[in-house]
Protein backbone atom coordinates (compact mmCIF):
# COMPACT_ATOMS: atom_id res chain seq x y z
CA UNK A 1 0.00 0.00 0.00
CA UNK A 2 2.79 2.45 0.90
CA UNK A 3 6.08 2.68 -0.98
CA UNK A 4 8.00 2.88 2.30
CA UNK A 5 6.06 1.83 5.41
CA UNK A 6 8.65 3.54 7.62
CA UNK A 7 7.51 6.92 6.19
CA UNK A 8 4.08 6.60 7.81
CA UNK A 9 3.88 9.28 10.50
CA UNK A 10 3.07 8.39 14.06
CA UNK A 11 1.60 10.57 16.76
CA UNK A 12 3.74 12.16 19.46
CA UNK A 13 2.49 14.22 22.37
CA UNK A 14 4.23 17.44 23.35
CA UNK A 15 3.10 19.40 26.38
CA UNK A 16 3.43 23.18 26.02
CA UNK A 17 2.47 25.98 28.33
CA UNK A 18 0.19 28.70 27.01
CA UNK A 19 3.06 31.01 25.99
CA UNK A 20 4.80 28.27 24.01
CA UNK A 21 1.55 27.18 22.37
CA UNK A 22 0.81 30.78 21.40
CA UNK A 23 4.21 31.10 19.70
CA UNK A 24 3.61 27.93 17.68
CA UNK A 25 0.08 29.03 16.76
CA UNK A 26 1.27 32.50 15.72
CA UNK A 27 4.05 31.06 13.55
CA UNK A 28 1.69 28.54 11.94
CA UNK A 29 -0.81 31.31 11.20
CA UNK A 30 1.93 33.55 9.80
CA UNK A 31 3.26 30.79 7.54
CA UNK A 32 -0.19 29.50 6.65
CA UNK A 33 0.63 25.90 7.56
CA UNK A 34 -0.65 23.51 10.23
CA UNK A 35 0.87 23.66 13.70
CA UNK A 36 2.05 20.06 13.36
CA UNK A 37 4.09 20.98 10.30
CA UNK A 38 5.71 23.92 12.11
CA UNK A 39 6.62 21.72 15.06
CA UNK A 40 7.89 18.86 12.85
CA UNK A 41 10.11 21.25 10.88
CA UNK A 42 11.49 22.79 14.09
CA UNK A 43 12.09 19.39 15.66
CA UNK A 44 13.92 18.03 12.60
CA UNK A 45 16.07 21.18 12.30
CA UNK A 46 17.14 20.87 15.94
CA UNK A 47 17.85 17.16 15.49
CA UNK A 48 20.00 17.83 12.39
CA UNK A 49 21.86 20.61 14.22
CA UNK A 50 22.46 18.42 17.27
CA UNK A 51 23.74 15.57 15.10
CA UNK A 52 25.83 17.86 12.87
CA UNK A 53 23.94 16.90 9.71
CA UNK A 54 24.12 19.44 6.88
CA UNK A 55 20.73 19.44 5.10
CA UNK A 56 22.39 20.75 1.93
CA UNK A 57 24.47 17.56 1.80
CA UNK A 58 21.35 15.39 1.84
CA UNK A 59 20.29 14.49 -1.68
CA UNK A 60 17.11 12.46 -1.72
CA UNK A 61 16.46 12.66 -5.45
CA UNK A 62 15.93 9.47 -7.42
CA UNK A 63 18.66 10.48 -9.90
CA UNK A 64 21.30 10.53 -7.16
CA UNK A 65 20.56 6.89 -6.32
CA UNK A 66 20.24 5.67 -9.89
CA UNK A 67 23.74 5.28 -10.99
Amino acid sequence: MYQDPKRIRTKATVYLDQYEADVITALANYLGVPKAEVMRQMLMKEARDALGIDPAALDTSVDAHAG
